[in-house]
């Protein structure tokens, strides 16, 4: 088995440890980032092949995120609040963040990076985010998905207000609004003015992919 391959079983095994020492090896050979990346999407798909085939649970799918997210940051491209991952500014781009009065931020982490591992450049908002944080973050960076996370009961009502703002700053039209997490379900989002909700990563990763490339054709 060749380092590569070694490298996209222990992502694929969540072998966070050996995919580190993977990790030093590759960069050791002088492996560029983008090949390392392209074997970090490859481990990631299988992962989420082995969740869709009932094999994995959505814990995997977390740590498959976390995992993501440690080599990423062993290679020491992060930048604080955006998974840079080394894309242009020129990479189709997206916002997501955890919305205001919520801290919690797994299901969102996990989310980013699977949108990561296909080439999405995510601005990661955090948690706790305002309203007027995502209606600045449109302006600043002109993405074509807005991503709204929430655990709480009151996120619900955090993600209307958002909408809302985005709506009356004119705004809306600028971007496709997808709603999550176990505060929400589709009906809900309906009534809030998003665009779509998603209970599932693999789906809302696609969604957004589709929506994003979709896009960028036309």
């Amino acid at each position: 088995m060749t380092l590569n391959e070694q490298f996209v079983k222990a992502i694929e095994d969540l072998d966070e440890d050996r995919a580190l020492e993977l990790t030093d090896q590759l960069m050791q050979n002088g492996v560029n980032w983008m090949v390392i990346l392209e074997l970090l999407q490859t481990g990631v798909k299988l992962v989420g092949n082995r969740y869709e085939e009932g094999e994995y649970f959505i814990a995997d799918l977390i740590m498959s995120g976390i995992i993501f997210r440690s080599v990423i940051e062993h290679y020491g491209v992060i930048v604080p609040g955006i998974l840079d991952i080394s894309l242009s500014s020129d990479t189709p781009c997206m916002v997501m963040g955890t919305v205001e009065g919520d801290v919690h931020d797994i299901g969102k982490d996990i989310f980013i990076s699977l949108l990561a591992a296909q080439g999405i450049r995510v601005i990661d908002l955090g948690t706790d985010t305002s309203p007027k944080a995502f209606a600045d973050s449109i302006r600043t960076y002109a993405p074509k998905v807005v991503g709204m996370s929430g655990i709480m009961n009151f996120a619900v009502s955090s993600m209307k207000r958002t909408i809302d703002l985005i709506c009356q700053e004119g705004l809306r039209d600028q971007v496709k609004i997808i709603v999550g997490g176990c505060c929400i379900t589709a009906e809900m989002a309906e009534n809030i003015g998003a665009d779509a909700y998603s209970g599932d990563l693999l789906d809302g990763s696609a969604l957004c992919k589709k929506w994003i490339f979709e896009t960028e054709a036309d």
